[in-house]
Formats: C-alpha cells, sequence, structure tokens
C-alpha cells in the first residue's frame, strides 16, 4: 500500500487499533506482535518482537506462542489487522471450538475458505510453527499440516475483505488522505 497499512482509517478508527479492541473485549490481555520493533506505543499494549527478521507474521505468531510458554495461557487469538470485519462472536466460537476438541489450532471457514490471520491457536504449536521458519516458510498455513486442526463452519462469520490493497481498502469504505 505505499504506508503503514496498521495506522490506515476504517470508520475513523485504526485498523491497529479496531483489531486490538475486538481482541479485547474476547481475551484478558492484548499481545501486539509488532515485527522487529515496538510500535503503536499510543495503544498502550504489549509489544512481542518477531524472532527472526523479515519472516512476516509466521514469526509475529512465534513470538506469541513463545510468549505464552511463559504464562499461565493455553490459546492466543489471532487477528491481523487488515481483517477489520472480524468480531469477538468469532473468537469465542473459535475458543470453545479449541477447548472442547483439544486442537492445536482453530480456523473459520466460509465460502472464500479458511482464513489462516483470524485464529485460535494453542501455544502447543510453538514447535510445528518453529520448523516451519527454520525451513524458511513465511506462510501463515506452512505449519497446519503438522498441527491438529479443526475447520469451524462460521455461517455468522463474514470476514469481509482482506485489505492488502489500496482498492481493496477503498472498496470498504476507508479513505485515503
Amino acid at each position: 500500500m505505499g504506508r503503514d497499512k496498521a495506522l490506515l482509517e476504517l470508520d475513523g478508527e485504526p485498523l491497529v487499533r479496531r483489531a486490538a479492541r475486538v481482541l479485547g473485549a474476547v481475551v484478558p490481555r492484548v499481545l501486539l506482535a509488532s515485527g522487529c520493533e515496538s510500535r503503536y506505543p499510543e495503544l498502550g499494549l504489549e509489544c512481542v518482537l518477531d524472532c527472526e527478521p523479515g519472516a512476516g507474521p509466521l514469526a509475529g505468531l512465534a513470538a506469541v506462542l513463545a510468549r505464552l510458554e511463559r504464562a499461565p495461557v493455553a490459546y492466543a487469538c489471532v487477528l491481523a489487522c487488515d481483517l477489520p470485519y472480524a468480531d469477538g462472536d468469532v473468537f469465542r466460537l473459535l475458543l470453545e471450538c479449541a477447548r472442547e476438541s483439544g486442537a492445536e489450532l482453530v480456523l473459520p471457514e466460509s465460502e472464500k475458505g479458511l482464513e489462516p490471520l483470524c485464529a485460535v491457536v494453542h501455544r502447543a504449536a510453538l514447535p510445528a510453527v518453529r520448523a516451519a521458519l527454520d525451513a524458511g516458510a513465511r506462510r501463515m498455513d506452512s505449519f497446519h499440516e503438522c498441527v491438529r486442526m479443526v475447520r469451524v463452519r462460521a455461517e455468522a462469520f463474514q470476514p469481509g475483505p482482506n485489505l492488502n490493497t489500496r482498492e481493496d481498502f477503498l472498496a470498504a469504505g476507508g479513505r485515503w488522505a
């Protein structure tokens, strides 16, 4: 997009703040996987730094799961800021399914398919995530075959557009200032 996507505003709210608000309604503590440096101090969130520079969201997931190893928390709720239409109900459903099934990864599935950046991941998935990174993988779905995964067909889950381009953002009603 040529700029920091997380700071783009949709309905008057930066995408990163929107994602933090959605997760904050479901979990007691929101961690921000912020890349290789702490960012967005105005949010007041704890930043978790990537374990491997330039490895994208998969490295952020590894860093968050590593942090959970030292906490009494079993699951991470993962939400990319460019999925602004995901809501707390989706995460409550995914968490319930994770707890009932014992799965290491629970993903919502809509008519668009699986959404790996809107997920619940058990900290036990960390070795598989690290192995994917060590093998040079960068895609969020690169470890899925190595963990017990459950797909949740969520009729209410309408992820809306993934805002990857300026055109996607404008089509979602964003204003390019």
